[in-house]
């Protein structure tokens, strides 16, 4: 027999003291980390990209983190990925998930963009929320995690099935496990809305900084205590431009397939455009160098970067250094189609979609 219930008297039971009256208050024992996604986890773990899928030539992409936002559902990204149509929702409580996964894993980043590589260990008291059908409007169904074929082997992980959002039963579970949502409390304080970020007035801005300085300041003790790296995004990070490097080579190869390329930059000077020759491989190769620099001394890449910078060195052509890439470490582009880059976009577009993704550097 299917138990159902009305979504609002669902409970989780959890220790007190979750709960944040104040942005300030933000700490690792009052956080949970949340995972949108497509698939429900294998025995309890989250798998990367990397680790989940391999292609009939036993080629594996290049992501190897796992993605978070603190204490609600993950917002659209600035490279328009929306996670507002996925049929799972994943909420870990912070502190029992680093205790059960390894620390040189725990990579860092920022309150809406928290990874962790490799794979992520769920511990007891995780929610996992999923979309289905059979689910009458307005009800949810709460299971034992167990009872699922492809979670047998989990303690303590309750799932939670609706016929409704996703997303927004996320939102509202973290709340019933006694959380405060981040988003939420963050308007709150500031209140700023969608409906009148074009309209703010003195007051507006000085609760906005006000705002963003508690958060910041909470950030920068919780990355202190718990020994993770603070990123602006992901792209900025040496793990997003080495996994975003394979995709920009990759759109030179399906773009003309040459390292060398012009691009007109306009000069304020003579008003006019400048003619500039582009060494996409010298580029890259100055990108690497950086990324090897911006890179913690206990931490590694998802792939031997060095080695792909050799692939790039010595191949004539973007194909070739990826041909290299996939024979010698199984690896290949994710494939992303960043940009909608196509044979008749205009090289400026190509470089600028490049260094939106790498953050090129001058030669």
């Amino acid at each position: 027999m299917i138990s159902l219930c009305v979504k609002n008297s669902v409970a989780f039971k959890q220790k007190p003291n979750h709960k944040m009256k104040d942005l300030s208050e933000f700490s690792a024992d009052k956080a949970v980390i949340v995972h949108m996604t497509d698939y429900l986890p294998v025995n309890g773990e989250i798998l990367s990209t990397k680790n989940a899928y391999k292609d009939k030539n036993g080629l594996r992409k290049s992501r190897n983190t796992v993605h978070f936002a603190f204490n609600h559902a993950v917002t659209p990204n600035s490279i328009g990925l929306n996670w507002d149509n996925k049929p799972i929702g994943i909420i870990a409580p912070l502190n029992s998930t680093l205790k059960i996964n390894p620390k040189e894993d725990i990579i860092g980043g920022e309150p809406r963009d928290f990874y962790i590589k490799n794979k992520v260990k769920l511990p007891e008291g995780t929610v996992i929320v999923r979309k289905s059908k059979k689910i009458p409007t307005g009800k949810l169904r709460v299971i034992n995690a167990e009872t699922i074929n492809a979670m047998k082997n989990t303690k303590g992980i309750k799932v939670v099935e609706t016929s409704g959002n996703v997303r927004d039963i996320t939102n509202e579970c973290i709340e019933k496990m006694g959380y405060t949502r981040l988003d939420k409390l963050y308007q709150e304080e500031t209140g700023i809305t969608d409906e009148n970020t074009n309209h703010l007035s003195s007051k507006d801005i000085k609760r906005i900084i006000n705002a963003d300085n508690k958060i910041n300041l909470a950030w920068n003790k919780m990355a202190s205590n718990i020994g993770f790296s603070i990123y602006k995004n992901h792209q900025t990070s040496p793990y997003g431009r080495s996994e975003f490097l394979i995709d920009s080579v990759d759109i030179l190869a399906k773009y003309n397939n040459k390292w060398e390329s012009q691009i007109d930059v306009y000069n304020i000077f003579s008003q006019k455009n400048d003619t500039i020759n582009i060494n996409y491989k010298d580029t890259f190769l100055n990108v690497i160098n950086d990324i090897q620099d911006s890179l913690p001394q206990d931490k590694t890449l998802s792939y031997d970067i060095q080695g792909f910078k050799e692939n790039i060195l010595t191949s004539k052509t973007p194909k070739e250094a990826l041909e290299k890439l996939a024979q010698e470490q199984g690896i290949k582009p994710m494939g992303e189609d960043i940009g909608k880059i196509r044979k008749n976009t205009s090289p400026d577009k190509v470089y600028q979609v490049i260094n939106n993704l790498v953050n090129v550097l001058p030669n």
